[in-house]
């Protein structure tokens, strides 16, 4: 199957009280050597550039979304899943899941500058700007903890395997989607240990998540049925359900939309 990435923009929020629109397409990027499945995606938002995992391509794809074009073809990656875009050191962090490497890439001249090996299913990463490291999630039950130069440096142990986690900028708590637990894991990034452990139960595998810090809301994405859970992280409770497109694979909060 042949992909094409479509730029999207949000013109108003779901679940804030607000009426909903739709989305306005506003231009289309073809990828016409791309095959497969795309997963996430990180922005470079100075050089006006994204970059696409396509898992199935076994590739990670550059864009230039100034002028909608495809720039570039990072290649034998297996199956890149999570990509982040490090704008402090222009550096590109690649986690894959077949081999549980991540890669770490300098993305002006696109030379491999390490290889990390994690046991298994490297997925998502985030940027810890208190900690100054990078976060993966992988494996059966862990988030990994990388320096800049992609050196390992700690890690935080969950029960399962960890989907999306969002983090605090206020705070030192992680939140984990842990769909095989049927629950969000909550951790400390400063004593790298489980908090709490907070029930999914109206709603089956939670994939996704974004994070709304200034309302305490947890946006989390299910696909059994479709829907998006509203979570107080100050009470832990259910404060709301959406009903959203089916097979949810990421979400973004903008505050500046709300």
């Amino acid at each position: 199957m042949k992909y094409a990435l479509t730029a999207l923009f949000v013109l108003a929020g779901i679940a804030c009280g607000q009426e909903s629109r739709a989305l306005s397409l506003k231009s289309r990027i073809p990828l016409p050597n791309v095959n497969g499945r795309i997963d996430h995606f990180s922005a470079d938002l100075k050089g006006q550039r994204i970059f696409v995992s396509a898992l199935g391509n076994h590739t990670v794809e550059e864009l230039d979304v100034q002028s909608y074009k495809h720039l570039r073809t990072i290649a034998d990656l297996a199956e890149p899943q999570g990509v982040h875009y490090d704008p402090t050191t222009n550096r590109l962090f690649v986690a894959c899941a077949k081999d549980g490497a991540t890669k770490l890439f300098d993305a002006g001249t696109f030379q491999l500058l390490e290889t990390v090996k994690f046991s298994d299913d490297a997925d998502n990463i985030r940027y810890d700007a208190r900690g100054h490291r990078i976060i993966a999630g992988y494996g059966d039950g862990a988030l990994g903890f990388l320096d800049s130069n992609g050196q390992k440096t700690g890690e935080i142990a969950l029960d399962a395997h960890p989907e999306s986690f969002q983090l605090e900028k206020a705070g030192t708590r992680v939140f984990v989607n842990v769909p095989d637990q049927k629950e969000i894991q909550v951790a400390d990034l400063v004593k790298n240990a489980v908090l709490a452990r907070w029930p999914v139960t109206s709603a089956l595998k939670n994939y996704p998540m974004a994070l709304d810090e200034a309302r305490h809301r947890l946006l989390i994405g299910c696909r059994a049925p479709a829907r998006m859970l509203v979570i107080d992280t100050e009470t832990a409770k259910q404060t709301a359900s959406v009903e959203i497109v089916g097979d949810t694979d990421d979400l973004f909060y903008t505050a500046a939309h709300n």
